[in-house]
């Protein structure tokens, strides 16, 4: 790793400035750039001050945009730059102005990073082939600087671990401005900022992605790739629409290279990546704030979008007979002290429901106000599609959380969670309490 920890911020803004940052490496792979900045007078949540953006030059050639949209406060943003070989490189750092809100002034790096993975390191595989992502610009040529930017990217083995010899990548976004309802969102996968898949494919021998490509396109469908690759083995996408969705082609002026560094967990939701990265719900809240109209004061019997703060976030793992394609969806009810009905996180209506078979997420809205001591009963109910039978036992709360305060920080969990407690619910026995706090 080439590592430097700044004697003072290395400043660029709308006045001016350029930093270079020299480095050598003793080994050749994929680059991993690491840095913490702030951005004075920037707020995510504040229209025309939304971010600024660097533009960042690696041997002397355009590499990509960094969208800075932590603000003030400092925060750690990591990019890739490709494959590199062993000796001496220079990154170069300037101010976007065309990439920035009209507000933003100046940009502040205050530490920076180089770490090379090696081809032999596991994460290799995970990083050489993340989706290079060439940014939306539907009504704005710098769209994602002010909306629906991605936070970052994640992967999983859809097959059990790198021998399936599949992988899937994800983003997670501030916030998609269209497509599914928010509420119902919150209902059905517990994402705050929301998660998308991107790009699959299958692996050669060389942990390389290169046959059965796929990538989600218009309609949240699989499209098969047949694009471009570039700093090395990186597909290229194109976002589209306003639904998380991409096409093959570029056909934007600015690009973003997040690495997909994490992995998501078998038997966590995607939900679970959020508390991995837990700035995301901060920033996916402050965008909600600024773009959507939310219900003040709460009602929590009524289903529009409210501050965030107002729901349990909650998240389980869930199994189900081998060989079953899918198995009955899960209503989630909460029981809060001095309420005689619980909180439902559908609204009693199946229309809200999400058949699946792994495990899940939801949010349920509730009285603005509450903390963890009100909650005192948490109940799962299957709901089936159809009058076959089924069994699905269902394991948690693995997290069961509100969010704190104005930076909206993931809140202390329920007494007891996370927990490992399994029900199994039947048709014959549909409901059971899977968390209870006593009277």
């Amino acid at each position: 790793m080439a590592k430097e920890l700044l004697e003072r911020p290395a400043v660029v803004g709308r006045g001016g400035g350029i930093f270079r940052h020299r480095f050598a490496v003793p080994d050749a792979g994929e680059a991993i750039l690491s840095m913490r900045i702030a951005a004075a007078g920037t707020a995510w949540g504040r229209a025309d001050q939304e971010a600024g953006t660097l533009r960042l030059e690696f041997e002397g050639s355009y590499s990509q945009h960094l969208v800075v949209f932590g603000g003030a406060e400092e925060t750690v943003y990591q990019r890739y730059f490709g494959d590199i070989g062993v000796g001496a490189h220079e990154i170069m750092l300037t101010f976007s102005p065309e990439g920035s809100a009209p507000r933003a002034q100046w940009i502040r790096t205050l530490s920076i990073s180089v770490d090379v993975i090696t081809y032999h390191d596991p994460r290799y595989v995970p990083v050489s082939n993340s989706p290079l992502l060439y940014g939306r610009a539907e009504r704005d040529s710098y769209e994602m600087r002010k909306s629906d930017t991605p936070l970052q990217a994640f992967y999983r083995y859809p097959q059990g671990g790198l021998t399936g010899r599949e992988i899937e990548f994800f983003y997670m976004y501030s916030h998609l401005n269209q497509g599914m309802d928010m509420a119902l969102r919150l209902s059905q996968t517990g994402c705050l900022a929301p998660i998308e898949w991107s790009f699959r494919g299958s692996l050669d021998s060389a942990g390389h992605a290169t046959r059965n490509l796929y990538f989600q396109g218009r309609n949240h469908r699989p499209h098969g790739f047949a694009g471009t690759y570039d700093m090395g083995a990186h597909p290229v996408l194109q976002a589209v629409g306003y639904e998380g969705m991409f096409h093959d082609r570029q056909a934007t002026p600015y690009r973003i290279a997040l690495p997909a560094l994490e992995e998501v967990p078998a038997d966590r939701p995607l939900a679970w990546m959020q508390n991995v990265y837990p700035l995301s719900y901060r920033i996916a809240a402050e965008e909600l704030r600024r773009e959507v109209k939310l219900e003040e004061p709460c009602n929590p019997k009524s289903r529009a979008l409210t501050d965030p703060h107002n729901y349990l976030f909650l998240h389980f793992g869930r199994q189900v007979p081998e060989g079953a394609r899918s198995a009955p969806f899960v209503e989630v009810l909460v029981q809060v002290q001095g309420q005689t009905e619980a909180f439902s996180s559908i609204f009693g209506d199946r229309k809200w429901g999400l058949p699946d078979t792994g495990p899940f997420a939801t949010a349920v809205k509730l009285p603005s106000g509450l903390t963890a001591e009100a909650i005192r009963e948490v109940r799962v109910r299957a709901v089936p599609q159809r009058r076959d039978p089924f069994k699905v036992e269902i394991t948690g709360p693995q997290a069961a959380f509100f969010l704190d305060g104005p930076g909206y920080a993931v809140g202390p969990m329920l007494p007891g969670v996370p927990s490992d407690k399994t029900v199994t619910l039947t048709a014959q026995e549909p409901e059971a309490v899977i968390f209870s706090r006593g009277t």
